[in-house]
């Protein structure tokens, strides 16, 4: 079963657990209302109540909510080291995700890197470079990159 079917699940299950919990609490409450207040203001109780009721059963269905939901990467502190060598540029980033859905890009002076969990980065690059090598083990990025060699053309477009 996929990450996302699970969540779907998890989130169906919520949603029908609350709504039986409702449904549960505003029979109990209508049918002491309606047991100790006879009449109009029964009625009128037992309306409040019932609004009473709902209120706090959606708020304990987003607490659960909130509280079934795992951290968003986009808050954690994102690690990446970059190492410039004669030849290679070596970038180390910490992405979360799947090895499927890792990967890494050389577009220009940028890599951009993509994981799980809708995380996406760029690294600005001091040098025009081509992609080599990458592997990814453990949640730990390597990205291995070759520098271009300057030519004529290149210079002239940055003059």
């Amino acid at each position: 079963m996929s990450v996302r079917r699970r969540e779907e699940y998890r989130d169906e299950s919520l949603k029908l657990s609350t709504i039986a919990l409702a449904v549960v609490a505003i029979a109990l409450v209508l049918l002491a209302t309606i047991r100790l207040q006879r009449g109009l203001i029964g009625f009128i109780l037992a309306g409040l109540a019932i609004a009473l009721v709902i209120y706090w059963i959606k708020e304990l269905y987003t607490a659960a909510k909130r509280e079934m939901t795992p951290a968003v990467a986009k808050h954690k502190k994102w690690f990446c080291d970059i190492i410039d060598e004669k030849e290679n540029i070596i970038i180390v980033a910490e992405v979360p995700g799947p090895e499927e859905m890792v990967k890494a890009e050389v577009v220009g002076r940028t890599v951009k890197i993509y994981g799980g969990q809708d995380f996406t980065k760029e690294v600005k690059l001091p040098k025009d470079c081509e992609l080599v090598q990458s592997s990814y083990i453990n949640g730990v990025l390597n990205v291995k990159l070759r520098k271009k060699p300057n030519t004529k053309a290149s210079e002239s477009k940055t003059t």
